[in-house]
């Protein structure tokens, strides 16, 4: 990947506009919003974090994306409702391996706003944004095992399983399993000249 790309684009992250919805940076307008859904066990259910305890530990969280933000490092889009620009989610890439041109991607949605196809929507979005923008080679997911709505979601984007670590990271006192899905640059423009 040409570092160029990367550092024009997340140097300042641009907003990408949707049918519904608007990725754009998070800022402290959105303490409370996503207050609201990270504080929801069943929001990091499937997640390396647990629930935000109380409006500090967001706050604090909110702070960490603007500093990285202003360091070009921060690859998380808040994703908000075009017409009320509430923050409901984040998406993004998770991390950015440069040398092998390939990036992992990461998103996160309020239960309240579940099953409406948002999520697809800006994925979607950021996907383009990784082939398209930043020209990457592949875009991985890494999904907890038994987190069917986001399996099902990969595979609506393009993305092919490719396999499960067994026991693979130590979160929140047990041992997890993976499963791994990808798609490459060949894959989508297939997709989307098909």
């Amino acid at each position: 990947m040409d570092d160029r790309k990367y550092r024009r684009l997340f140097s300042d992250l641009p907003n990408i506009v949707t049918n519904r919805l608007i990725l754009r940076k998070i800022s402290e307008k959105d303490l409370y919003d996503m207050y609201a859904y990270s504080r929801e066990e069943e929001v990091s259910r499937y997640l390396m974090w647990s629930p935000h305890l109380n409006i500090e530990e967001t706050r604090g969280h909110i702070e960490y994306l603007v500093k990285e933000y202003r360091k070009g490092r921060c690859t998380d889009w808040g994703v908000a409702l075009k017409e009320t620009d509430e923050l409901i989610g984040t998406c993004g890439f998770a991390s950015v391996d440069m040398r092998n041109n390939k990036a992992e991607i990461g998103y996160v949605l309020s239960p309240l706003h579940r099953g409406k196809g948002y999520m697809r929507e800006a994925a979607r979005a950021v996907v383009h944004t990784g082939f398209d923008k930043l020209g990457l080679n592949r875009i991985e997911a890494r999904i907890l095992v038994g987190n069917t709505a986001s399996e099902r979601l990969a595979e609506n984007l393009g993305f092919k399983y490719e396999g499960t670590l067994r026991n693979a990271l130590y979160i929140k006192g047990e041992y997890k399993s993976f499963s791994y899905y990808a798609i490459t640059a060949e894959d989508y423009f297939n997709l989307s000249n098909g």
